[in-house]
């Protein structure tokens, strides 16, 4: 397929471009992430999707420090809590159990549809992760794969992670796992993003009808995440915002966008949320 021809058929199209995002810093000198696996598992396909659909320049940007803050919250949390099993739900392409400093008990879960775990499986065949690792595949929209991942948490104190996943999420899937963690599991702490939308407006180039088209049409976003979250009695703990530091990495490798006051009202962030 001709570079013209290629487009976004799945959502797990989207982990492809999230890694190639990756890469792209990792390859530079001045990158705000590094992770070494991600250039392999983006492969053609995701550099072609995300040289075609968005800016690499912004989309590194936002994805890199997107990346890194959530390495920094959730290396915080398990030490701050105690945490014995983490579960990162749409895991995609994250590779997180190969490349943090993780304690080796730690019991860490990956959760997406069966291909997206399969293809990440057999191009990381070779290396070993930091920890005790387990991948489901499973539907999030379906109740009983829901529960399959509850019990699979177990009872041990825990923490999700639903990093750049609710857009694609319908509403009553998103508030059924708020629900379902605490009730059912010893997950009693939810790491989320809220996207950085004037970051990401940048690296969209007018093709994010591309992406909107594998989006959930009744997704939560923005400040409805956050009134979900408090609706089913989750207390914020921390939020890091990194889309003003997004925009001076950018200044700094001479990208040009329109001056903008940052928004007191802008909720975007990487958020812990914790509930009893």
């Amino acid at each position: 397929m001709s570079s013209g021809e290629i487009r976004v058929e799945h959502v797990s199209d989207t982990a492809l471009m999230v890694a190639a995002a990756r890469a792209a810093e990792t390859a530079r000198p001045d990158g705000v992430v590094r992770d070494p696996f991600a250039q392999r598992l983006a492969g053609l396909r995701g550099a072609a999707l995300a040289d075609k659909l968005l800016s690499s320049d912004w989309l590194g940007i936002g994805v890199g420090l997107r990346c890194r803050t959530i390495d920094e919250m959730l290396l915080e949390a398990i030490a701050a809590y105690g945490l014995r099993t983490v579960i990162v739900l749409g895991a995609g392409l994250d590779t997180r159990p190969w490349r943090l400093e993780l304690p080796r008990d730690l019991h860490w879960i990956e959760v997406d549809f069966a291909p997206i775990l399969a293809y990440k499986a057999g191009l990381l065949a070779s290396e070993k992760p930091r920890c005790h690792l387990e991948q489901i595949a499973a539907d999030l929209t379906a109740a009983a794969d829901r529960e399959a991942v509850y019990a699979a948490a177990g009872n041990a104190p825990g923490i999700f992670v639903t990093e750049g996943l609710l857009l694609y999420l319908p509403a009553h899937t998103t508030a059924a796992l708020a629900t379902g963690f605490p009730q059912r599991s010893g997950a009693r702490h939810w790491l989320l993003d809220i996207a950085a939308h004037r970051l990401m407006q940048n690296a969209h180039q007018g093709t994010l009808e591309e992406i909107e088209k594998v989006r959930a049409p009744d997704r939560v976003q923005g400040q409805q995440i956050l009134d979900l979250a408090s609706s089913h009695d989750w207390r914020q703990s921390v939020r890091r915002d990194y889309a003003n530091a997004g925009f001076a990495v950018a200044a700094s490798r001479g990208l040009k966008f329109p001056a903008e006051d940052s928004s007191a009202d802008d909720p975007s962030g990487i958020y812990l949320f914790t509930r009893q």
